[in-house]
């Protein structure tokens, strides 16, 4: 009896302090991110303190990196202290992968985005950061991540978005996947004229005088993001002639158990 009791006790607090780790985690890098908006609202008073900024930005991805490829809860966790204070979380459906995005807030109208991509291998989670320079790259925001099976093989297709100006957007689904434990950014899995690639890409240049010459109806504006149906597999994103003219039709890809081919 003493000996059940003894291990209903180490099962009670190995969940309670697996609770509290969690929570211990979630505050500090709340913690952490919300200096990011601190330095961000001093450096519109004192320019000089922009160094402040960029280091609060690169102490948060240290620690985000930090807790991801060391606790596997992180995965699974909602974070909800972190997604409302601006950071974008974007899990797969089968919660074996999830992509953390964050304004940097060190642009002005064009925005500088960071993520840390995070993955299971094994028992164990592993994550990934950005290798491109923190002050001179945009990058994008990932915002919606979709399962899909080829050949029984797991792909995640990733939608992302890269702000340029206020009038200049750069849209994208890539292709990830885990293979041999390690993630794989250039997955191929869309079917084109000029081979299998890895992503879809289309650029909306609102400046462009095919666009301000003729007005864009409101119906128009309402479906210019990617759009994925699970249940059909259609990749779906607006047709932009080479004159950047952006349309109402749309171009679509179809999972054909292959690949992604267009329809």
């Amino acid at each position: 009896m003493k000996k059940i009791i003894g291990i209903f006790f180490c099962l009670v607090t190995s969940c309670t302090m697996s609770g509290q780790n969690i929570s211990v985690i979630e505050k500090k890098l709340n913690r952490s991110f919300q200096r990011i908006q601190y330095w961000y609202d001093t450096s519109r008073k004192n320019i000089l303190t922009e160094d402040s900024l960029y280091a609060a930005n690169r102490k948060f991805e240290k620690l985000l990196h930090h807790y991801t490829s060391s606790n596997p809860q992180t995965l699974k966790h909602d974070f909800k202290s972190l997604t409302k204070s601006g950071l974008s979380i974007s899990s797969s459906e089968d919660g074996k992968f999830r992509i953390y995005s964050w304004n940097t807030l060190t642009g002005g109208t064009m925005r500088f985005y960071r993520s840390v991509f995070q993955y299971e291998s094994g028992k164990k989670v592993q994550s990934e950061t950005l290798k491109s320079d923190m002050e001179q790259n945009a990058e994008s925001n990932y915002y919606q991540i979709n399962d899909i099976v080829s050949q029984n093989k797991k792909y995640y297709l990733a939608q992302n978005i890269s702000v340029y100006s206020t009038a200049l957007y750069y849209y994208r689904v890539k292709v990830f996947s885990i293979d041999n434990g390690k993630l794989n950014s250039n997955a191929k899995l869309i079917k084109t004229a000029s081979g299998i690639q890895n992503e879809l890409s289309y650029e909306l240049d609102f400046t462009a005088s095919s666009n301000t010459s003729n007005s864009i109806k409101a119906k128009t504006f309402e479906n210019l993001d990617i759009q994925y149906d699970p249940k059909k597999k259609i990749i779906s994103i607006p047709l932009i002639l080479d004159d950047s003219k952006i349309t109402e039709k749309k171009i679509r890809y179809q999972f054909k158990g292959k690949y992604f081919e267009k329809i």
